[in-house]
This record gives structure tokens, C-alpha cells and sequence, in this order.
């Protein structure tokens, strides 16, 4: 009898446990200015915020002074509902006070 060296499959995540997070963040519009970071809330819903330096001079680019330090604020937050099939993300806002039972 022989034996097969085999290395064990990684299981698959079922559908709706993907983390869509960095697909997100790269998905959705945003201002050559902006960053955008995106988090997993429940199975389908995440958070997003766009981040812009909050030194802007009139041009609309950051200001560079010296040792002036450039932070960033938060200039949109949102709550999405994301789901992906064969066509893509399908991503949906979620209207503020609407909230969801059973965790989805």
C-alpha cells in the first residue's frame, strides 16, 4: 500500500463570510485627496470613512510648511451593505436609523 503526500485544502469560506473590507475601500469613489478605510461590522455591513488632510491649502493641496505636521480628519462616514456575486460588489448605503434584527 501506498501513501499519497498530500497537503490538506484550506476550507473555503461560505458565501457571505468573505471579508469584503479592502475590496471595499478600493471599490468605492473617492477624491485623489481622500483614503479610504473600510471595516467588517456583521456578516454584510461595514464601515467606511474617507480621510482628508486637514491642512489644505487654497488649491485644494495639503499645506507643507517646515515641520508643519498634516493630519487627517474623517470628511465622510458611512454604513454599507455589501454583498458580491458573479457581477461584482453590490454595495448599498445603509439609511441612518435603520436598524437590522439578528445581526444582518
Amino acid at each position: 500500500m501506498t501513501q499519497e503526500n498530500t497537503a490538506p485544502s484550506e476550507p473555503r469560506p461560505r458565501t457571505g463570510e468573505e471579508d469584503l473590507s479592502a475590496e471595499i475601500a478600493l471599490t468605492v469613489a473617492k477624491k485623489s485627496s481622500e483614503h479610504v478605510t473600510c471595516r467588517r461590522v456583521t456578516r454584510n455591513h461595514y464601515r467606511c470613512n474617507w480621510w482628508t488632510p486637514e491642512n489644505m491649502g487654497e488649491n485644494g493641496k495639503p499645506i507643507r510648511e517646515g515641520l508643519l505636521v498634516i493630519t487627517n480628519r474623517i470628511s465622510k462616514s458611512q454604513f454599507l451593505h455589501v454583498t458580491k456575486n458573479t457581477g461584482g460588489l453590490q454595495i448599498s448605503e445603509v439609511s441612518p436609523g435603520i436598524a437590522s434584527v439578528g445581526g444582518e
